[in-house]
C-alpha cells in the first residue's frame, strides 16, 4: 500500500471523526463541514486560481455515481443518482496536496418505513465540491462540499420541513481511478433556520461511480 502524505491522512482522520460526532451531534458534523468548505474556497483562490479560471479551463472528467444508504434514524433509505464535472485545472496544488473544485448534480428518493404515513419525497440538489488528495494520481480521497436542494414536498416521516428549499452539506472519504469509484459519503439536510421548525436530515451513503 502506497504511503499516503500527511495533507491526506490528516483530511481523512477529520472526515471520520466528523462521522462519528454526527451520530451524536449533527450540528458539529455541519459547523465542521461549512467551516472546511469555506477554509477550502478561501484558501485556494488565494493561493491557487480563482473559481472562474477553473470553470474556464474545461471538463476533464464526468461522473455518474449511484448512493445507497439510510438516515441516521435508520428507518428511512435513500438512493440517489450523482452527476459530476471536474474541470481541466487544479483549484490549488503544492507537493503535498492537490485540491479540485467539482460541481455535483443529483437528485435523489427518500422512502420511509411503512408505519409512516408521509413514506417519501424527492430531492433535487446542486453541489460545490471540494476533493483533496496528497497528490494528482493519488486513488484516496476526501471532499466536502455545501450546496442547495429542493424538496417535491415538506412532509416526511412524522416530521415537517418548513420549507421545499434546502442546504445540503456532505463529506466523503474513498478511493477512485480513471474509470471508477468506491466512496462513503455523509449528507446533512436542513434549511439553516432560515425558518423554524427547521428539521434535519442526516445520511449515510456508499457511493460506486463511474468516471469518464
Amino acid at each position: 500500500m502506497s504511503k499516503l502524505y500527511p495533507s491526506l491522512l490528516m483530511a481523512s482522520l477529520v472526515a471520520a471523526q466528523a462521522s462519528q460526532i454526527a451520530q451524536a451531534d449533527a450540528s458539529l458534523a455541519v459547523y465542521s463541514v461549512v467551516a472546511a468548505t469555506a477554509s477550502a474556497a478561501i484558501a485556494g483562490s488565494l493561493y491557487g486560481n480563482s473559481l472562474s479560471d477553473v470553470a474556464r479551463s474545461g471538463i476533464s472528467k464526468q461522473q455518474l455515481s449511484l448512493l445507497a444508504g439510510a438516515d441516521a434514524d435508520g428507518d428511512m433509505n435513500s438512493a440517489r443518482l450523482n452527476y459530476r464535472i471536474e474541470p481541466n485545472k487544479i483549484f490549488w496544488k503544492t507537493k503535498d496536496f492537490a485540491l479540485s473544485a467539482n460541481l455535483e448534480l443529483s437528485i435523489g428518493q427518500w422512502q420511509a418505513d411503512r408505519k409512516y404515513k408521509d413514506r417519501s419525497l424527492t430531492d433535487f440538489g446542486i453541489t460545490p465540491v471540494f476533493k483533496i488528495k496528497s497528490h494528482e494520481k493519488s486513488p484516496w480521497y476526501a471532499e466536502v462540499g455545501v450546496g442547495v436542494h429542493l424538496l417535491s414536498q415538506v412532509h416526511i416521516k412524522d416530521y415537517t420541513k418548513s420549507t421545499q428549499f434546502q442546504f445540503g452539506d456532505q463529506f466523503g472519504l474513498g478511493w477512485e481511478n480513471q474509470q471508477f469509484r468506491l466512496g462513503y459519503k455523509y449528507l446533512h439536510v436542513s434549511n439553516a433556520n432560515i425558518e423554524i421548525p427547521n428539521p434535519s436530515t442526516d445520511f449515510h451513503f456508499v457511493e460506486l461511480g463511474y468516471r469518464f
